[in-house]
């Protein structure tokens, strides 16, 4: 009788291995050919493009002055006032914007999940989900007419109807507001997101243990507390991953308020924007070192926020 060898493959061996495995799989790897092209192009491609240009002085408009710097770029943003100013404004948008779009929108996917009659819940989910779907400057130009401090709708609403003495009527004009109007637009905009997201969560929770819980005497409260809510973890931990992007806010600050007034909404993403596009002669080596860094801070972020759901969910 022959024993089976137990000694470990060598890595010709595993090589080996693969490329049967391969040979065997042609179709499947023929599918995913698309998104593989894809990620090399448009994510893998820029990243590394990205991470090199970051180590080099690169002025898009002296390309005569290209020159390896090493650290230089980073050691530069560390001592530079304005990516601190800015990370500031990045993370009072985000502190704001994500507790506040992830409370209403899981407020609004519990009532929605209630609606029995199927075409009225579909009208619902239509409703809160069709600002994502408009063209984002179309939706900046109707908000900036919104926020207008002599025309606008947010004025006349509260000064004329309600007839509340606001004393702030420039919205996007005065540094006190002008962040706070970015944030209460963004979670109009981008909230249906996240209530599919929370409505999916939810589809996916099992009926029978709700009805246990009921039969048990449970409130409705309770159901939510300890059923419900530990069983939408790994939603708000991919809501928490996707909305980390806001660090990055680049698209509405540019359109709404270019970073002002008084740099009030100069976010992380803008002036890194700015940067690479509109200062000087286009210091793209040092803007490149400015993204790499924020998507360091947000990969950071989103494995702790990981760890810890992940934790809350052995317990």
């Amino acid at each position: 009788m022959t024993i089976p060898s137990l000694a470990r493959p060598t890595l010709g061996d595993r090589i080996h291995e693969n490329w049967r495995l391969a040979r065997q799989n042609k179709i499947a790897y023929l599918f995913i050919l698309p998104l593989l092209v894809y990620f090399i192009v448009f994510v893998l491609y820029p990243l590394a493009r990205t991470i090199g240009l970051s180590f080099y002085r690169y002025e898009f408009l002296r390309p005569d002055r290209v020159k390896f710097i090493g650290l230089d770029n980073y050691i530069r943003l560390a001592q530079d006032s304005q990516m601190w100013d800015s990370a500031v404004v990045a993370i009072t948008f985000t502190l704001w914007y994500v507790p506040i779009s992830t409370l209403l929108a899981l407020v609004v996917a519990l009532v929605l999940d209630r609606v029995a009659q199927k075409y009225l819940a579909t009208i619902y989910r239509a409703i809160f989900y069709f600002p994502v779907v408009l063209p984002a400057a179309i939706i900046f130009i109707v908000w900036q007419w919104i926020f207008d401090p002599t025309w606008g709708v947010m004025n006349h609403l509260l000064i004329d109807v309600l007839r509340i003495p606001w004393p702030w009527q420039g919205w996007l004009s005065d540094p006190n507001t002008a962040l706070g109007s970015l944030v209460f637009m963004s979670v109009w905009r981008l909230m249906g997101v996240t209530m599919m997201l929370f409505l999916v969560g939810l589809a996916n929770i099992s009926i029978e243990l709700i009805e246990a819980a009921r039969i048990d005497g449970a409130s409705e409260w309770q159901l939510l507390r300890h059923i419900t809510l530990p069983l939408l973890r790994p939603t708000f931990l991919v809501i928490l991953v996707l909305r980390l992007q806001t660090l990055g806010l680049t698209v509405e600050p540019l359109v709404m308020t270019q970073g002002g007034p008084v740099r009030s909404t100069m976010t992380y993403g803008l002036q890194a924007y700015y940067i690479a596009f509109r200062d000087k002669n286009w210091d793209q080596g040092y803007a490149a070192a400015w993204f790499l860094v924020l998507g360091i801070v947000s990969s950071l972020l989103a494995f702790l926020g990981w760890k810890f759901l992940r934790g809350r969910e052995a317990e």
